[in-house]
């Protein structure tokens, strides 16, 4: 029995017969309409895009040269909006033969069922046919996650999606041009309150997935980078932070003493540091600002702000020095409570937990 299928949209790259194949079959059980996002192959590929124009229901878009995966994905959404605004959304997959049109119906089927909601297609990654460099990078990639956003997503790099409609405005303005969009897809889900449904579906590596244009070096330096942008706030506000620590231990210290001189340049410090950082924070990292994240972010800055203090006058007279160094390391292990502190509570949106549902 047919329903109203979501439309499909695969962004393809140098593609083989298995692309084709994939269409057709989804056209025969589904009828839902696909757009395919020729991202710059070479003319050698033209006849299998060609066969794809021909059948209908199948619009293909094409970019000059090579833009990258998330460019591709943001050309299909950008044309689903323009056509397709009143679907419910699409369901993004691989051209590789990674996904079958069965794993594709059940994505769809979660996102009608839930059509507000992010939907992944999620792999097992305990199988024993995972090629090695793809179980470490998402172990890694997923364990990393999970410390920054506290959601605990089984696979990050998922190419089987269901977006709703709601969700895709914001994906167009959204950063990435290439593999590390995906990540900031689901990044993005955590600024915006959306929450996420897994559903399992068949782990096909063919070739050990020598298909994939997934560059291991070059691409998880650029998802990784996704991660260290949130870092840059903090390390932007520790040098002004360190500058300013330093500075007034120099203008102090002749005049008060070394310890009174550690104890108010910390203080001092912080009270600037921390509007620098808050006012980063709420701008580029956490994008969200309101009258009750200023008053929590400054109750953990306060809170911090005397652990810092004493904390560095304490080691300084336990060490007898080195107070400069000594708060290096200290603001180091207060800013790893600091980032989980500011993103699950001082800069949360709504009192609506996010959560992941696995099914």
């Amino acid at each position: 029995m047919q329903y109203h299928f979501p439309v499909i949209l695969i962004p393809a790259l140098s593609p083989d017969d298995r692309l084709i194949h994939l269409v057709k079959e989804l056209k025969s059980k589904f009828n839902p309409h696909i757009i395919v996002v020729n991202d710059g192959s070479d003319a050698q590929y033209n006849g299998i895009f060609q066969n794809l124009r021909q059948l209908d229901r199948c619009t293909v878009l094409e970019h000059p040269h090579n833009l990258g995966k998330g460019m591709a994905l943001k050309t299909g959404i950008s044309y689903f909006l323009k056509n397709f605004s009143n679907s419910i959304g699409l369901v993004t997959a691989d051209c590789d033969g990674q996904h079958t049109p069965k794993d594709i119906d059940q994505v769809a089927r979660a996102l009608m069922a839930s059509p507000d909601n992010l939907i992944l297609g999620v792999r097992n990654f305990s199988e024993e046919n995972i090629p090695f460099r793809s179980r470490f990078g998402n172990t890694l990639t997923r364990s990393i996650f999970k410390y920054l956003t506290g959601l605990s997503i089984t696979d990050t790099q998922t190419g089987l999606r269901g977006i709703p409609v709601s969700y895709m405005n914001f994906l167009l303005n959204l950063s990435g041009a290439r593999f590390e969009y995906e990540l900031n897809m689901l990044l993005g889900c955590k600024q915006q309150g959306i929450d996420i449904k897994e559903t399992m579906i068949e782990t096909i590596y063919l070739d050990k997935n020598s298909s994939s244009h997934f560059n291991p070096l070059v691409d998880s330096i650029k998802i990784y980078f996704v991660f260290f942008k949130f870092l840059s706030s903090s390390l932007i506000s520790f040098v002004v932070d360190y500058g300013l620590f330093v500075l007034f231990i120099y203008l102090l210290e002749h005049r008060i003493g070394t310890s009174a001189a550690v104890l108010w340049a910390g203080i001092i410090s912080r009270v600037i540091s921390s509007i620098v950082n808050y006012i980063l924070n709420a701008k580029t990292v956490f994008k969200h600002s309101s009258a009750r994240s200023v008053v929590r972010y400054y109750i953990l800055s306060g809170i911090q702000m005397i652990v810092s203090a004493y904390g560095v006058t304490f080691l300084q007279d336990a060490f007898h020095g080195g107070a400069s160094i000594l708060k290096i390391v200290v603001d180091l292990l207060l800013s790893f409570s600091s980032f989980k502190i500011q993103n699950e509570w001082v800069f949360e949106k709504t009192k609506k937990r996010q959560k992941v549902s696995k099914t």
